[in-house]
């Protein structure tokens, strides 16, 4: 490794000197490099602290768009062990007495027992049918029990049947199941051998046996007779869906609906604490301290202040519900000077009990209500490729460049150094010389005679 030493001719200390004219010019920018990536790394961080609040604001305005979460119902059935009951906005406040005479039943049909289930069966089809729609297998010679079942459970045109092979101490059989319950959905299969009668002495009438019948459920709602197919009773009472447990005629049940303006509180009170929260996020990320003379890191940006005014504008606007104008102050919610909401609670509770249709269209009124317009507002910052992922994508593409502009200037700077240690070693080597010049002149001149050395 080859030895480079300087300032040997001069005396100069070469490496301090340029060294210190390097840093001159490097510091100084570098300091704009660290100050500019520092003011893109807070952008960055601060607009991901508005996006996680404008997320959680739209959570909290879901709630408030669908109808659903406006008009929720509670819903008492007594801890009864015969239903369970859910109601939607259309469920009526009532009570009703509710009696279970019998659960709705799926149709199971089963083959005669066999000790070997992997001996094949026959050879031929087996036709099946349930509700009046059919569709066929194929059986091969060597089909097993299990093969049957896969064809029957595969097959593109099975229109509702189940196949499964059930193992007791008599064999086991192939059992064919409705996927639906109900006396319409009784399931019928018809064998068909064309060789031997395998597939007949299975499957064929005589020999095909009735496991469960296929029949509806049927309930009282006040001494009216209801049946249905399923156990899942929908609408025999408006908006109520009645999903039935057990059955016992002789014992009722209470079921109570009552609007759940408990609920529907907690929602708004949702939504204004969401609110208050964003809009305090928005102050905090775009004020200027006066004191400390510092800006936030969103201080005079362009897209803060589009969200802040429309959500403000939006806010106070009103909405026209069945003719008549509705305003966020009409249903007890109010704001300050400072753009901040709160809840007068004797005044919100009154339209809650009194005009639940005027609340329900305030806020979810497609296109005009508040919490529908605001949703679609925030949505439009927050969605993929939405404004606040394209702002992300500019500071990015600005720290990419600030990348490549450090690369480039610490490339300069290394060829700057190596062009001042040539030109001061270049000086180093002519101060040499001239230094070795006047040494030799001066040993010359001392030598000449006459010459009286001091």
């Amino acid at each position: 490794m080859a030895l480079t030493a300087t300032g040997i001719g001069s005396g100069l200390d070469i490496n301090t000197i340029v060294g210190v004219l390097v840093d001159a010019e490097k510091i100084p920018k570098e300091a704009i490099f660290d100050k500019t990536e520092e003011t893109i790394e807070s952008k960055v961080s601060a607009i991901g602290t508005l996006k996680s609040q404008l997320s959680t604001f739209q959570d909290a305005l879901e709630k408030l768009s669908d109808p659903n979460s406006l008009n929720i119902r509670k819903v008492s059935t007594g801890e009864s062990d015969f239903f369970t009951a859910t109601a939607d906005k259309n469920a009526q406040s009532g009570s009703y007495q509710v009696q279970v005479e019998q659960l709705a039943s799926f149709h199971k049909v089963a083959g005669v027992n066999v000790a070997d289930a992997t001996a094949p069966v026959g050879q031929g089809s087996l036709d099946l049918s349930v509700n009046g729609k059919a569709f066929s297998v194929d059986i091969e010679a060597g089909d097993s029990l299990e093969a049957i079942a896969k064809k029957v459970n595969e097959s593109a045109d099975n229109s509702g049947v189940t196949a499964t092979i059930i193992k007791s101490d008599g064999g086991s059989r192939l059992v064919f199941s409705s996927d639906e319950s109900g006396a319409d959905n009784q399931v019928s299969v018809t064998a068909t051998d064309t060789v031997g009668s395998g597939l007949n002495d299975m499957f064929g009438a005589g020999n095909l046996t009735e496991l469960q019948a296929a029949q509806n459920a049927v309930i009282y709602i006040d001494g009216q007779k209801v049946t249905s197919q399923s156990n899942d009773v929908e609408n025999a009472i408006t908006g109520v869906t009645l999903s039935l447990t057990d059955a016992d005629v002789n014992k009722t049940s209470t079921l109570k609906i009552e609007q759940d303006d408990k609920a529907v509180k907690e929602n708004i009170k949702g939504f204004v604490d969401a609110y208050n929260t964003l809009i305090g996020s928005i102050d905090s990320l775009s004020k200027y301290d006066v004191e400390k003379k510092e800006a936030a890191a969103l201080q005079g940006d362009s897209m803060i202040r589009s969200i802040e005014s429309q959500l403000r504008n939006m806010i106070s606007n009103r909405v026209d519900v069945d003719g008549e104008t509705i305003a966020l102050y009409d249903i007890g919610i109010e704001t300050d000077r400072y753009g901040k909401m709160s809840i007068n609670d004797e005044k919100l509770d009154k339209a809650l009990s009194e005009d639940m249709g005027a609340v329900e269209g305030l806020f979810a009124t497609p296109d005009t209500g508040i919490a529908s317009s605001l949703d679609k507002v925030v949505d439009g910052y927050v969605k993929a490729g939405g404004l606040i992922d394209s702002r992300n994508n500019a500071l990015t593409a600005e720290q990419q460049r600030l990348d490549d502009q450090r690369e480039s200037f610490s490339l300069k700077m290394e060829m700057l150094q190596a062009r001042l240690f040539k030109q001061f070693n270049a000086m180093d080597l002519i101060v040499g010389q001239l230094n070795q010049q006047s040494a030799g002149l001066a040993e010359r001149l001392n030598s000449l005679p006459g010459v009286v050395g001091q």
